[in-house]
């Protein structure tokens, strides 16, 4: 509904035209959970879009919502077609050929670099904005790899986590106090998923 503007009714209306045309499906993968809908093979041609149909496995269930919903949000805030996927985002820098908003971890074994794409990426007037959403936490030297990484990144202008209270939001915390990067990594608290 407030990705498409409209109200409860036509946003029905349109997403059952969209399953009844085979160009989204229903995904079923939690009992307690709402029915996922995800874009099929048909609707990824239609839309124009060079991507493939999206993986999705119960435990990466909450944390997709929880993307979806910061997107909304980052939408808000920065205005409308700003905010793009991890999966666009490897889509432009696979056509660019080069790193767009991503952070360079290293060399793979041909010598190409080893990127980690960040959950959002968002076109704002001081630059690219990473966001990363954080729902638990990593190992200390992986997080401060990765924040050491975001650091470097000098073609992003700034990078937001959005984590979950608690644990994993003192990993987050030491990582960026130890890696000196609190003037480029900022902590925000996790965005609640819609309709929860």
């Amino acid at each position: 509904m407030a990705a498409l503007g409209v109200g409860r009714t036509a946003a029905y209306r349109r997403v059952a035209a969209c399953v009844e045309r085979g160009l989204l499906e229903r995904l079923d993968l939690l009992r307690d959970e709402p029915r996922l809908l995800r874009a099929t093979r048909a609707g990824l041609r239609y839309a124009g879009l060079g991507l493939g149909v999206a993986k999705v496995s119960p435990g990466s269930v909450d944390h997709w919502l929880r993307c979806a919903s910061t997107a909304l949000v980052l939408t808000q805030e920065f205005g409308s077609g700003c905010v793009l996927s991890e999966r666009e985002l490897r889509l432009v820098e696979r056509i660019e050929g080069r790193p767009i908003a991503s952070a360079k971890l290293g060399a793979g074994p041909h010598g190409a670099p080893r990127l980690h794409r960040p959950d959002l990426v968002v076109s704002t007037d001081a630059g690219l904005l990473a966001v990363e959403v954080e729902l638990t936490p990593k190992a200390p030297r992986r997080l401060e790899a990765l924040i050491r990484a975001w650091r470097r990144a000098s073609w992003v202008s700034e990078i937001r986590y959005y984590c979950t209270p608690g644990v994993t939001r003192r990993a987050l915390e030491r990582a960026v106090e130890k890696t000196h990067a609190g003037d480029r990594v900022h902590l925000l608290e996790v965005v609640s998923r819609c309709g929860a």
